[in-house]
């Protein structure tokens, strides 16, 4: 009875990694982790008590997950085992990367959703430089929320080692991230949401998913950034100027492009697109699992000039984000009567990195995966005026290419659409006649491009929570 008191439902959020979770991905697909670089000396036994100060006040993140006449739930945990293990490294002959591949191994051991579902870990790879490495799990914590908790970390941690007050702690509890997401689900704006994904949704066509036996277990870490061409980013900023669209829209009218002519029948080309969600003030200090993933649906007519197709993209991606809480996969699942979400090609452009006083010294952190799960990730980051190309997944045919391809593709491209803006698109060449052989003899292989859902048992368990909403 006291464990039925204390239970709290999944937000749709969470529901959507449990079900993705239970019907075949690897538990290590969603946790995600943060690398922070402190170059100066730390105090190992303040940053423990910060650590665990800002764990404690972070709510959404230390929660337990069980079940409960067959549906699923959460508590918090009142008093979590938080540990922070510590490695000298500095003895051996690359500390960085033998700190990396630790944190790899880290991240790929899964963590029970009984919790509690995160890590702390302290590298020491010289006397004065340290790296921290923490990894929670996807279903309690998004990317910004993970941002939220290492700035509170360092703020904690700063407070302790200049002997000053510790700053008030603003995050949100468990029960209002719960309210905050009921309330829009009640609200006129849930239902005008609802309305434009419905007229919006991804035309229904057989999906490409992963082919059986093709990978090993997905690294959870994305590529290795791979710097785009410097000429042709400042190529990109001066067709975003000229013709008054966004860098933002300009690249992923060429990643279209590029899915177009690998995978897309037709002209309309679908990508998923994430999004934070955070549109709400209290959503901005809620250190939990808020983000999605819409749906873009492009027209890539071959009749269409580049500067139209650029700024349909545009206009494609500002009516995404203005109703960006829904949740569109699920609704997309309902809809088509499927029992898990369709794998795609995503755009996804993050921060490369961020820096957190830690004390007297400036840390700088960055994101060692984008908690890319499904289909094939293109992630953009950035760094001052440079581009960077990094790639996540084990989707076919995206699979078989590294960053470094995908860049040169890339590039391709995105030179043809700045050389002539007015040029249409039809004109653009995506693929050579060795890779269109390629796709072909792909497209006659049932199971190299694509399989029917197999149906679990976990479907039912699911269904009967998510029947108030799509």
């Amino acid at each position: 009875m006291e464990l039925e008191n204390q239970a709290l439902p999944l937000t749709r959020g969470q529901l959507d990694i449990w079900l993705a979770q239970e019907t075949g991905h690897s538990d290590t697909e969603w946790q995600l982790g943060l690398f922070v670089r402190i170059g100066g000396t730390v105090q190992r036994d303040a940053l423990q008590w910060a650590i665990r100060q800002a764990v404690r006040e972070a709510e959404p993140t230390r929660v337990a997950f069980f079940e409960i006449d067959g549906q699923v739930f959460q508590r918090p945990i009142d008093d979590p085992n938080i540990e922070l293990a510590f490695h000298n490294l500095s003895d051996l002959p690359d500390p960085v990367q033998e700190a990396r591949d630790r944190a790899l191994a880290i991240q790929r051991t899964p963590m029970p959703l009984t919790g509690p579902l995160f890590r702390f870990v302290l590298f020491q790879t010289r006397r004065d430089e340290f790296f921290l490495f923490a990894c929670c799990h996807h279903i309690v914590i998004d990317g910004t929320g993970v941002g939220l908790v290492g700035h509170r970390i360092a703020s904690i941690y700063s407070a302790i080692v200049s002997a000053g007050p510790v700053p008030t702690a603003v995050f949100g509890s468990l029960q209002e991230l719960i309210d905050c997401e009921s309330h829009y689900e009640a609200s006129s704006d849930y239902r005008d949401d609802e309305a434009y994904w419905m007229a919006n949704l991804p035309p229904e066509r057989g999906s490409h998913h992963r082919v059986p036996g093709s990978a090993a277990e997905r690294d959870p870490w994305p590529s290795a950034p791979v710097a785009l061409d410097p000429t042709i980013v400042r190529r990109v900023h001066r067709f975003s100027d000229v013709w008054g669209v966004s860098q933002t829209s300009v690249i992923t009218a060429a990643c279209a492009l590029l899915v177009r002519g690998w995978c897309a029948e037709g002209s309309e080309v679908v990508l998923d697109f994430p999004v934070s969600r955070r549109v709400r003030p209290e959503l901005k200090t809620l250190p939990g699992m808020v983000a999605g993933v819409v749906p873009l649906v492009f027209t890539a007519s071959p009749r269409s000039s580049v500067t139209d197709f650029c700024k349909h993209v545009e206009r494609r991606i500002e009516e995404a984000v203005a109703h960006q809480r829904f949740p569109v996969h699920a609704l997309e699942r309902k809809v088509r009567g499927l029992t898990k979400s369709p794998e795609r090609v995503s755009v996804n452009f993050i921060p490369s990195a961020f820096t957190l006083p830690f004390g007297a010294v400036t840390a700088s952190a960055s994101y060692t995966n984008s908690g890319q799960a499904d289909g094939f990730g293109l992630i953009f980051t950035t760094d001052g005026d440079e581009l960077f190309l990094s790639t996540a997944g084990v989707w076919e045919p995206w699979s078989g290419l590294n960053a470094s391809d995908l860049a040169v593709r890339l590039q391709r491209v995105l030179v043809a659409m700045t050389d002539d803006p007015r040029r249409r698109l039809s004109s653009i060449e995506v693929v050579d006649e060795n890779e269109r052989a390629r796709l072909g003899e792909w497209g006659n292989n049932g199971s190299a491009l694509g399989r029917s859902v197999r149906p679990v048992s976990v479907v039912g368990l699911f269904a009967a929570q998510v029947a108030r909403t799509p």
